[in-house]
């Protein structure tokens, strides 16, 4: 294969870009809120989660793409499967080798550790598949998750707690640490998904789509992914589970307050409708998140 060709795979496998990846925030940010502290000899065991994070990732979004190409050509993306389709049965492959190579060295992993990683594991990476499967899966029962809002609820309500216990069990046991953290990202992760169609809603149109973007209005999205982003900030701000965790991870107030700030007030004055001036604040929920992950990561040294 063409160097350009496998550069524009990889591109593909890091779209959209996200806490996950290129940069592995929330693998990192976990394993430092597992820890009371940490040594060189936990660098293996950090760089696997990292690496399970990043390849597994990489799976769900290039199938994700393989399976959209209808959809992609609608929106009028331009991508390497858009403008060879040719190679869609490469991606489709590759893909399909990122599962299983995630999915082996989770299951090694579960056997080393003695843990339910791959338990987790598969119910993430089975959900994410069926969510995309455009190939297989919808053939024989006639739909997938993807092509509508309630689907799209449920797998994104299953695959965000199941992704973020076997990161987190890569690192700890099962705790109330852990469990506080899989709950704020479950919030987090719907608050994303209401905003993710946003800019693809005349593209989903055209394709038949149910999705949150076709069926609800802009600011109605907007509205609801703020308050979910509250309860993601307030589930480990709030004095029932602050004992939890090291008087470091107040640390994250500053990202919080810069939601309050930038995003949340700003639209409610606006009574949440949006315009094209607005893009600073859909903007500040995304650098909010990144820098409430980088804070929580360190303020758990602090």
């Amino acid at each position: 294969m063409h160097w350009r060709k496998v550069v524009e795979l990889l591109r593909l496998c890091n779209t959209p870009a996200s806490i996950i990846s290129p940069v592995p925030l929330f693998a990192v940010a976990l394993f430092l809120i597992s820890r009371k502290e940490w040594s060189i000899h936990d660098l293996p065991l950090l760089f696997t989660g990292i690496s399970i994070s990043l390849l597994s990732n990489f799976a769900s979004n290039l199938w994700n793409h393989s399976n959209d190409l209808k959809e992609d050509i609608a929106q009028g993306k331009k991508t390497i499967l858009t403008q060879d389709i040719s190679m869609q049965k490469t991606s489709i492959f590759v893909a399909v080798l990122l599962y299983a190579l995630s999915m082996l060295l989770v299951y090694y992993l579960s056997i080393e550790l003695k843990k339910p990683i791959f338990l987790f594991f598969f119910i993430w990476a089975f959900a994410t598949w069926w969510y995309s499967d455009n190939l297989i899966i919808k053939k024989i029962i006639g739909f997938r998750l993807k092509d509508h809002y309630i689907g799209e609820f449920i797998t994104y309500s299953i695959a965000w707690p199941m992704y973020t216990l076997s990161i987190w069990t890569i690192y700890d046991d099962i705790n109330i640490k852990g469990l506080i953290i899989t709950l704020a990202f479950f919030f987090f992760s719907i608050s994303g998904l209401l905003l993710k169609d946003l800019k693809d809603i005349s593209g989903d149109r055209k394709a038949g789509l149910k999705t949150f973007g076709v069926i609800f209005s802009p600011s109605q999205l907007l509205r609801y992914s703020c308050y979910l982003m509250l309860l993601y900030y307030l589930v480990i701000l709030n004095p029932l589970t602050l004992d939890f965790f090291s008087t470091g991870i107040l640390v994250i107030v500053l990202p919080f307050l810069y939601f309050l700030k930038n995003t949340f007030i700003h639209m409610h004055k606006k009574r949440w409708t949006l315009d094209m001036g607005d893009l600073k604040a859909l903007k500040g929920i995304g650098h909010s998140v990144y820098a409430s992950l980088v804070f929580m990561g360190l303020g758990a040294f602090l």
